[in-house]
């Protein structure tokens, strides 16, 4: 049976570094019935130089370990994981220490080999961004891994364009990727206008690649103009976002062409099989003025006879009624 496509809530850079904001992102998330909720966990020093456009915004990003201790285990007791985006080693062992279930690293991160090896090593689950990688380094780095590290790892792809315009999300990506390794989940991280219808179609078209995982922003109101809102939903949104989700999933079925049990049902009502189109007698061969191809009121059976050819010059060893199905014991 198929498994549960996993929904993350991404809450991002979204939470300003204000305690009162994490807190009442996280309280909505959670009710918004996500499987996890994930933030981003900067330290500006790791993440880049002082002279850097966006480092006094790092900066303010900045939380006291027991705040997100605190957070995380909210998380936690309401069932659900908590992840977080590192950007080097040290907010990488932070992760581990306030309880995170999992991490993600960027495609800005993807050749920071010291971290990757080291996420791998302390998370069972990571997640690693390969949208803008070129394929021969993806193909490096995966083809070294081994099997319990690729159990670990979904690769994640989508990419922010504040928001990403419809046709640049080229999601047939997704199930190129889902191809090139198969061994691996995939996940899509949706940054489309969380204004727009797209907000909840997009991931439902992507579901189709066969992904394992759906990465979407979450705001507590857009008009706040929050860190990362243009691509969030409120949460009474992602409730929508995650029934919707839950409804659209089941149509994926199996992966598996074996007939379900419907289709079975089906067939055995709707296939023609060889009928007599007259009443026939022990002995005469058949011909096409003698059978043919109908629907009959009895079920298809392994004995049923679904080619004509199979039946024609052939005799019967029974007496066969008009518009009665001929099986293969008959002959």
């Amino acid at each position: 049976m198929r498994k549960k496509i996993e929904i993350i809530a991404e809450v991002a850079q979204g939470y300003e570094g204000n305690e009162k904001l994490a807190n009442l992102l996280t309280k909505g998330a959670i009710a918004s019935n996500t499987d996890a909720v994930k933030f981003q966990l900067v330290y500006a020093d790791e993440l880049a130089t002082p002279d850097y456009e966006y480092y006094q915004l790092f900066k303010e990003l900045e939380m006291m370990p027991r705040i997100w201790i605190d957070i995380c285990q909210k998380i936690h007791d309401a069932g659900k994981k908590v992840y977080f985006d590192v950007f080097g080693l040290f907010s990488l062992d932070m992760a581990k220490q306030v309880g995170a279930d999992g991490v993600k690293l960027s495609t800005t991160e993807f050749y920071n080999n010291a971290l990757f090896d080291s996420a791998i090593i302390q998370f069972d689950t990571l997640y690693l961004s390969v949208g803008g990688i070129p394929t021969e380094d993806i193909d490096k780095k995966l083809s070294a891994l081994s099997t319990e590290q690729v159990d670990k790892i979904c690769l994640m792809y989508g990419f922010q364009s504040e928001p990403t315009p419809l046709d640049e999300n080229n999601l047939n990506k997704l199930g190129i990727f889902k191809d090139r390794y198969p061994n691996f989940r995939i996940g899509f991280m949706d940054h489309s206008d969380g204004a727009l219808d797209d907000a909840y179609y997009l991931p439902l078209v992507a579901m189709g690649t066969g992904i394992n995982t759906i990465e979407k922003h979450i705001t507590l109101d857009r008009e706040l103009e929050i860190e990362d809102y243009i691509s969030g939903v409120t949460p009474s949104e992602f409730i929508r976002f995650v029934s919707l989700v839950r409804r659209f999933e089941s149509v994926l079925g199996v992966n598996s062409l074996v007939l379900t049990k419907q289709e079975q049902t089906y067939r055995n009502k709707a296939t023609k099989s060889v009928v007599a189109i007259c009443d026939l007698k022990a002995g005469d061969t058949l011909t096409l003025d003698s059978v043919a191809l109908k629907r009959c009121s009895k079920p298809i059976t392994k004995d049923s006879i679904l080619e004509i050819e199979q039946a024609l010059g052939k005799a019967l060893n029974t007496d066969i009624n008009i518009d009665s199905p001929i099986e293969k014991g008959d002959l």
